[in-house]
């Protein structure tokens, strides 16, 4: 691995700083001033890494390099075509982009794509030497690009805008240039941007996550975003902005390399203008739409860094799993299933969540980049059967047969919702994820609820995929399932006094396990709704009690039973398990399999938890090796692996908590490759109670369950750090059973 690669593999949110830097320094030292010279001398610190882009292009770099280096911050114009060619994957070993000269222009529309040309080199004032040159090479690599992907050029589809930052690089001949428009035009510009086309619905879909209030404002007026989003898009932004714009732009676009960064940069325009649009709602849907498609004109050069952060934000507060479930059906071109994918695009409600996404951020917690509060819209003797054991209870039946009772229902869910996230409880987020039964005739109710909440403009709404079928299906941890401990009453209002000794009795019943902080919550999630029936208070309380954080610094100690247990690992009084050991044998260490989940590796380094980054390669079952990254935060280590098809993406194939480290062993040949191995304890549950009663030390068996094989280039410095957040996980631990046992 090259010294680049290995230096600070972080991308934080703020990195896609778009400045500009255009004056040479050297001119400015001989003309500043003496008074000047601390200006000067910050300049050229902050230019520093210009000169290391530079030795790392000379020695031959990757994007992961550059992206260390380069931060997404506008390249100097001598580098520009270097950095673009490698961030675009053009090399004489990629034959993907490889073009023949045929000197033949016969396409059908071939005087529409000289005419096109014309007009573009005639608004970019191309000098009369180089006029016909240009044209003939335009006009050349779009016809050739016609005739190899089975394309039919029209007049207005993006494809000219493409050529406008192209011609300012000094491409060596029509190959080179093939290869730059083929590489933008296949990798980034998605699939079907036609009118009313799947890009625009997936937009649509963002936007009512993000923002429904402004989903509304557009949906009334029927104006669909290809009918101002059309050239951005399909230009990349380069037909809406001048040159000193998109140049700087597209430098922090193929550097961050994410394939749906234009949606994202399409919201952030939105919500600039957003204001002047609620101004403008009695005006036209014509001036509405000439407005909307000539905002990007608008930015300039000091707009851009907060142009492109905020569309970092929107992007890493996105649920993911879209990216997965659309990616092939937006760019690839192979893909059979696209008419499947593109209908259920079409039929989408709100955008849909993963019940994988779901669970891991279920699992996460407070670490989680998206937090989500689940409310399981199920009948309730479904619910009661079992459910997430996060999960909130709004029975979707409700909304048709009392809809003043579910009124009240959806109000304590928004202050059990706050309330939640108040107390760092588990079940906290900002998310609103609904679920169902899985059944369609069923969930049509479930539909109608989140229908509900859309009319309100509630943001952050989505539904899990396949509902509670497949979620029941992927979930791991049999912990994270619960069953409700009674069944709800459904009694009308007039049987409050009944249903007052019901809730007394409960109460009594729960009061052992009920802390300081969910009594608060308790109460004040009664007086939010203490109009309502006493079932909705004892919904309430039941899910306060069964979700708020046992760790708060307000909790009473009390024993730990097995239904605490949040994870399969328990530790009581347990001395340090870590060790770092020569490995000898050659023996083949078998891993469990596990389902690996597509991720986009951008999102994950924006995620504050993140500490430790590191290159590496990792070993299969069957002893092949991958390129990949090893992350690690204060709680868990993860292994995403590389996909060499898709540059953005990998797939995270092992997740593992750092308290569950056995061992840490190094080759004594190779001491670059490390093997993580990890156990679990295995205890009865009545010794685990007897040692808690007692405060006595006991003695766990560590049975071996799986490992992780890696080669490290920087073992030492990972190895290092990693014993280090193992230690203060083991002592987190200790500290919490010490607590508990006393």
């Amino acid at each position: 691995m090259s010294e680049e690669t290995e230096k600070n593999f972080v991308l934080e949110e703020d990195d896609l700083n778009i400045t500009s830097t255009h004056h040479e320094l050297n001119n400015n030292l001989a003309a500043a001033p003496a008074g000047d010279n601390d200006d000067i001398t910050t300049k050229t610190q902050d230019n520093q890494w210009i000169d290391e882009l530079r030795v790392a292009l000379e020695r031959g770099c990757d994007l992961g390099s550059i992206r260390n280096i380069g931060k997404s911050r506008p390249l100097p114009d001598d580098l520009r075509l270097h950095v673009w060619k490698i961030c675009l994957d053009i090399n004489e070993a990629n034959d993907e982009y490889e073009y023949s000269d045929s000197n033949t222009c016969d396409s059908p529309q071939q005087n529409i794509i000289r005419d096109d040309v014309s007009r573009l080199l005639h608004s970019l004032e191309i000098s009369e030497d180089l006029f016909t040159t240009k044209v003939n090479d335009i006009e050349a690599v779009i016809t050739y690009y016609c005739k190899k992907y089975n394309e039919t050029y029209e007049k207005g589809n993006g494809w000219i805008e493409i050529f406008k930052p192209l011609l300012t690089l000094q491409y060596k001949d029509r190959s080179e240039l093939y290869a730059l428009f083929a590489s933008i035009r296949n990798r980034y510009i998605p699939r079907d941007c036609e009118a009313d086309g799947v890009p625009y619905h997936l937009f649509r879909l963002l936007l009512l996550y993000h923002d429904p209030e402004l989903c509304s404002f557009f949906d009334t007026r029927k104006i669909t975003s290809d009918l101002y989003a059309h050239i951005w898009i399909r230009s990349l932004y380069a037909g809406s902005c001048s040159l000193n714009i998109i140049l700087p732009l597209w430098d922090g676009y193929f550097q961050h390399a994410d394939q749906f960064f234009a949606f994202f940069l399409a919201l952030v325009l939105l919500m600039f203008a957003k204001e002047k649009l609620l101004e403008m709602a009695d005006n036209s849907k014509r001036e509405i739409i000439d407005f909307l498609s000539k905002a990007p004109t608008n930015l300039t050069i000091d707009d851009l860094d907060d142009f492109c952060s905020l569309a970092i934000h929107y992007a890493s507060n996105t649920p993911q799993s879209f990216r997965k479930e659309f990616y092939s059906c937006l760019f690839n071109e192979t893909d059979r299933t696209f008419s499947q994918k593109a209908y259920s695009i079409y039929q989408a409600l709100c955008l849909p969540i993963s019940v994988q996404e779901l669970l891991q951020a279920n699992q996460l917690g407070g670490t989680a980049g998206v937090r989500y509060f689940v409310v399981d819209c199920r009948p309730a003797e479904q619910y009661n059967s079992k459910h997430l054991c996060t999960a909130f209870h709004l029975d979707a039946n409700l909304l048709l047969e009392d809809p003043k009772e579910f009124a009240g229902t959806v109000d304590a869910l928004f202050a059990t919702q706050q309330n939640a996230i108040d107390a760092g409880s588990a079940a906290g987020g900002e998310h609103l994820c609904f679920i169902g039964s899985g059944h369609n005739e069923e969930d049509k109710y479930v539909r109608m609820v989140v229908a509900y909440f859309l009319q309100r403009n509630t943001k952050y709404v989505g539904i899990a995929s396949g509902g509670y079928k497949i979620l029941v299906t992927a979930v791991e941890d049999p912990t994270m399932l619960t069953q409700a401990h009674q069944q709800t009453i459904r009694t009308s209002i007039h049987d409050s006094p009944t249903i007052g000794s019901t809730l007394k009795q409960n109460l009594a019943d729960k009061i052992p396990a009920i802390n300081t902080q969910t009594a608060s919550l308790i109460n004040m999630i009664s007086n939010a709704v203490k109009s309502k029936s006493m079932e909705v208070k004892d919904k309430v309380k039941d899910y306060i009690s069964h979700t708020s954080s046992p760790d708060s610094s307000n909790s009473q100690p009390r024993h730990v039973s097995k239904q605490d247990k949040i994870d399969r690992l328990y530790r009581q009084n347990q001395t340090s398990v870590f060790s770092l050991d020569g490995d000898d044998d050659d023996e083949t260490i078998s891993s469990q399999q596990r389902d690996s989940e597509l991720v986009d590796i951008e999102s994950w380094f924006l995620r504050s938890d993140l500490l430790y980054k590191y290159e590496c390669e990792h070993y299969d079952e069957n002893d092949k090796t991958h390129p990949s990254l090893l992350l690690a935060s204060s709680t868990h280590l993860y292994i995403l692996r590389k996909l060499p098809e898709h540059k953005t993406m990998a797939n995270l194939v092992a997740r593992r908590q750092l308290n569950t480290i056995t061992k840490i062993t190094s080759k004594k040949n190779v001491p670059e490759i490390i093997t993580f191995r990890y156990a679990i304890s295995e205890e009865q549950d009545d010794e685990q109670e007897k040692a808690i009663k007692f405060n006595t030390k006991n003695t766990k068996i560590k049975i071996p369950v799986d490992c992780d094989k890696v080669y490290l280039p920087d073992a030492g410095d990972a190895t290092k750090n990693i014993k280090v957040l193992i230690m203060k996980a083991l002592h987190m631990y200790e500290n919490t059973n010490e607590t508990v046992s006393n």
